[in-house]
């Protein structure tokens, strides 16, 4: 390159300059370790490497340039690579992998850490991207598919930086995802027309869902979710946290090769010692495991319904929200799918109305009535065709759906009975219910003989599961005599049988921790520093459950009369934007001796956290030297403090606020005081 610089120094400059003053302007560097490929074809494993380079002889892996290659590393370990893009040279020692989703703002916090730590150890760091889209986030996996397409032709980090940097801007695209994409394509100078190929293929879709399926397996519950050579990082962590574990990472790999390990063989190593065989630490989601999961969906008799109802090889359901664009969407390609299976398939529509969808129930109870008179599909299609208009007709939505029901021909009269018919409003709650007992917690949401497939996916998605079942429904038809429902039961067990099990329970952290790991520094004390029972308090002035938990705590500590200390740890979580300002003038407070006092009023007053200007406001009130606590709420090193105290509180298993240790007994939550006071109890008896 004429420049000198790769892509990725050229990314981080244009973006700082563009960003300057704003510290999470960012290229993400999310590092995925990978596992368990092998078995069912988890990654495309003969996707070749675009550069061509040979690379380093001695490395484990092939290590990308920054314009997005795919990496082979590491498909004998527990944690496998696979394919997917990573960012680094190949003969690093460390391998950070991140499960990511384009649309969280916790990932994109991620990767401007990512970018740093890979800044910081060019040469020993390499990171590898597994796409992780919560169902939260509808446009999350269409934005992924961005990303795997221009990555097809070496552009992946490209694309990903450009993503996470109009990260606000992609919800807007659930629509027009691959066009605006495209937009951003043609700028980096891509075949528009193979872009568009790679982005509708079910090669694309498929990376996604062996990602997504293989965070399952090892127990990935949010984003982003970090693996670094096996050991699990759990949220958005600051620097420091990751600089401590690639610090002890590369100690021991260095020490493995002295021994005599080959370097190729560092990365399997470490894997089998940190990796904690999918149980995570941190408290299991009461959402479904992650990847296609598999549902027996009871066909009614008053289910709209087309195609072959009496003995179809392939029984497709979907639930849908007549307000939703994303359903709207999905409309041609349901009918493409009536068209090439024809007598094949059974088609069967549920209802599922979203709340954020106030005419979205109106809309279902019209589809229904119109239903009673054989028009369901016809009311189905002119619905999505005008969803558009749905809010500005609420006022008088029955006036409006039988205004469409003329349209169609029905009679009327008719129509605005059965729309009021409580039996219909029931049949719509039926479906409602079902789809939170199956799961279905957005639209739209299909079930291919049981297979889960969500979203306005494009026909190749369809078609790749449906041949799928064709083919396993004549094997299952030919070998049991089975057909109409009795196979389609079967075929749901089939599926089952041979879907990916759960991943197992995740451990609980440690009841106790090592008081060595809960050094207190120059941490706040409350209390005589000669106390036999010390308390660690991490903690975040914004948390309304810190505010509880420490209102319990001195309660608690009242009755002990010199016999407990308390230690302050800042641990600001992500989402609390004021949370770091109130820290610091905590800090800046404890400066003048007044770190408690300061501390009380930002309790006493957290809703009002924000401006400098209010903490001086505090100063002023606390009789401190203003002018001294102005320049120290600047102070530099405060924002190194609040790291530190985040990296032991990480260390020592903390995932989220209040977190107490006393005498190292780990105590979670805005806890009453008499659970304070028997844990002190405790701890005063094992020290005597």
């Amino acid at each position: 390159m004429a420049s000198g610089r790769t892509p990725f120094e050229r990314n981080f400059k244009i973006m700082a300059q563009e960003n300057s003053g704003n510290p999470t302007a960012r290229l993400l560097v999310i590092v995925v370790v990978a596992l368990i490929a092998f078995a069912g074809g988890f990654f495309v494993s003969n996707m070749t490497n675009k550069s061509g380079n040979a690379g380093d002889s001695g490395s484990a892996a092939v290590a990308p340039s920054p314009s997005g290659e795919r990496g082979t590393e590491g498909d004998g370990t527990a944690l496998p690579i696979g394919d997917s893009f990573i960012l680094g040279k190949e003969s690093a020692l460390v391998t950070v992998v991140e499960f990511s989703d384009f649309q969280c703002p916790f990932c994109a916090r991620g990767a401007t850490t990512m970018e740093q730590l890979q800044k910081k150890y060019p040469d020993d760091v390499k990171v590898v991207f597994k796409h992780y889209p919560l169902p939260m986030h509808p446009q999350a996996t269409p934005a992924s598919y961005a990303a795997i397409a221009a990555g097809n032709q070496g552009k992946f980090w490209e694309m990903h930086d450009w993503l996470f940097k109009n990260q606000k801007e992609i919800r807007n695209h659930g629509d027009d995802m691959k066009e605006w994409a495209g937009g951003h394509a043609k700028t980096l100078g891509l075949d528009i027309e193979k872009f568009n190929k790679d982005f509708d293929d079910p090669k694309t879709h498929q990376i996604v869902k062996d990602d997504m399926e293989l965070g399952g397996k090892v127990a990935v519950r949010g984003t982003p979710h970090f693996f670094v050579n096996g050991e699990r990082v759990v949220g958005a962590k600051p620097l420091a946290a990751f600089e401590e574990i690639v610090e002890a990472h590369l100690k021991e790999a260095k020490s493995l090769m002295k021994g005599g390990v080959a370097r190729a063989d560092v990365y399997g190593k470490m894997v089998a010692k940190n990796f904690d065989g999918g149980k995570a630490d941190n408290k299991p989601s009461a959402a479904k495991p992650a990847g296609p999961s598999v549902e027996f969906i009871p066909v009614e008799s008053n289910d709209p319904v087309f195609g072959n109802t009496k003995d179809p090889l392939v029984t497709i359901v979907e639930f849908s929200d007549f307000q939703c664009p994303f359903c709207s969407k999905v409309v041609p390609t349901v009918k493409q799918i009536k068209e090439e299976y024809g007598n094949e398939v059974r088609f069967v529509f549920k209802q599922l109305p979203l709340a954020m969808h106030a005419e979205a129930k109106p809309a279902a109870r019209a589809s229904l009535a119109a239903d009673r008179q054989g028009k369901f599909w016809e009311m189905h299609d002119l619905l999505f065709e005008k969803h558009r208009e749905f809010k500005s007709k609420s006022a008088d939505f029955e006036g409006y759906a039988a205004g469409l029901a003329e349209q169609l021909g029905l009679n009327v009269a008719k129509f605005k009975k059965d729309y009021n018919d409580p039996a219909i409003a029931a049949q719509v709650e039926r479906d409602l219910k079902l789809a939170g007992k199956v799961g279905a917690r957005g639209t739209p949401n299909f079930w291919i003989n049981g297979v889960n497939l969500r979203g306005a996916q494009p026909f190749p998605s369809f078609k790749a599961e449906i041949d799928k079942q064709i083919k396993l429904a004549k094997e299952l038809k030919a070998s049991k005599k089975l057909s109409g429902d009795d196979l389609y039961k079967a075929l749901v067990e089939k599926n089952k049988a041979s879907a990916p099990k759960a991943p197992a329970a995740p451990a609980a952290p440690a009841a106790k921790v090592d008081v060595k790991d809960l050094a207190l520094g120059n941490a706040p004390i409350l209390g005589p520093k000669n106390a036999p029972v010390t308390i660690v308090e991490y903690s975040d002035f914004e948390c309304p459950y810190c505010k509880r938990g420490d209102a319990s705590l001195k309660e608690a500590i009242a009755d002990y009369d010199g016999k407990v200390k308390v230690a302050f740890k800042h641990y600001p979580l992500p989402f609390h934007k004021k949370a770091p300002g109130a820290s610091k003038a905590a800090m800046a407070a404890g400066e003048q001796g007044k770190f408690w006092e300061m501390h009380d009023l930002l309790f006493e007053n957290q809703r009002n956290l924000g401006s400098d200007d209010t903490y001086i406001g505090y100063a002023e009130k606390l009789g401190l030297n203003v002018e001294k606590f102005k320049k120290d709420l600047k102070n530099p090193e405060y924002q190194k403090i609040i790291d530190a105290d985040m990296a032991q509180g990480s260390k020592v298993g903390v995932r989220g606020t209040p977190a107490f240790f006393i005498n190292g007994e780990r105590l979670v939550g805005a806890q009453p005081a008499s659970k304070f006071k028997e844990a002190i109890d405790r701890a005063l008896k094992e020290a005597k």
